[in-house]
């Protein structure tokens, strides 16, 4: 793996994707700058969409392949292929039928063994309400798992836990890239922009009320063990995190890219790639600069 093999005295790059549905397509443009400047990342973290992006490009699918294999998919093929029903499971949509969709098309039966640079994809434990970061087994299952809205997709069980979208923990995962030893971090922000989503401001305003509070913890206390009991608990995960803030380690550098489509335009992707393009390219001095002083330090 190319991430394992810096020598000493050579920075590591990790980089962190957030989701955003249609707008993780600026990940593309992201990734497409750090490979212009002769800087691509040595390791990937991911949850929700950015997850999809960060497999494939750790499985060698570079920035320009990425931007025409997304752009051929047949979005009526995903809806009439890819989805299956979900309401015995108290979900929209199962997901058995998108994730043998994700192995089909998109990851080819791979593994996380089969990466070329290393690759974290971050879930939510539904039960406990921990981060989950997986490392091993099915690329497309843990795509899945990281991408599972409560309502939406069902829960993806691995290794006995529950699993749904990483984003309700930490929106950008780049708490990983540290442990894997990463000497320059970047996280990369495309989802919706908190302050400006009547939704999101509407829930922070009823779950911060009593009775928000009360029902939130009536709903993650609540003992059944029927799928309707898991939904109960991952609403209230999904609640609790239109509240959290994101933030990063001092040592962390950020862009926030604000593609201009929604969450659902997925025909517009041009759009969030250029966007993503142009904060990675008004970033880059200052990550260039940081890169610079990380192989300073690992060469003293």
């Amino acid at each position: 793996m190319r991430g394992l093999e810096k020598k000493r005295g050579q920075a590591c790059l990790g980089v962190a994707l957030g989701g955003g549905t249609a707008r993780g397509f600026a990940h593309i443009g992201v990734l497409r700058v750090l490979e212009r400047s002769g800087t691509p990342p040595d390791m990937l973290a991911g949850n929700s969409f950015g997850a999809i992006i960060a497999a494939l490009y750790a499985l060698g699918v570079h920035a320009e392949e990425l931007e025409y294999r997304v752009r051929q998919q047949n979005v009526a093929e995903l809806w009439l292929l890819a989805l299956d029903f979900g309401l015995h499971k108290a979900s929209l949509i199962n997901g058995q039928r998108l994730e043998h969709w994700l192995d089909r098309k998109l990851f080819f039966g791979a593994t996380f063994a089969d990466t070329e640079i290393p690759l974290a994809i971050s879930c939510t434990d539904v039960d406990s309400g921990e981060l989950v970061v997986l490392r091993e087994g099915s690329l497309a299952r843990a795509v899945r798992a990281s991408c599972a809205l409560p309502g939406i997709f069902t829960t993806v069980n691995i290794a006995g836990r529950n699993l749904i979208d990483g984003g309700f923990i930490t929106p950008v995962p780049v708490a990983p890239l540290t442990d894997m030893g990463a000497s320059a971090i970047l996280g990369v922000h495309a989802g919706i922009e908190v302050d400006k989503a009547r939704f999101v401001s509407w829930a922070q305003r009823f779950y911060a009320s009593n009775f928000g509070r009360w029902l939130q913890d009536r709903m993650l206390s609540n003992s059944f063990k029927s799928a309707w009991g898991t939904l109960a608990k991952g609403l209230a995960r999904a609640a609790a995190s239109y509240s959290r803030v994101i933030a990063y380690p001092p040592e962390v550098m950020s862009v926030s890219v604000v593609p201009p489509i929604a969450w659902w335009d997925f025909h517009k992707s041009p759009r969030a790639i250029a966007a993503g393009e142009a904060a990675m390219s008004a970033a880059l001095p200052a990550l260039l600069a940081q890169l610079a002083e990380a192989q300073w330090q690992a060469a003293d």
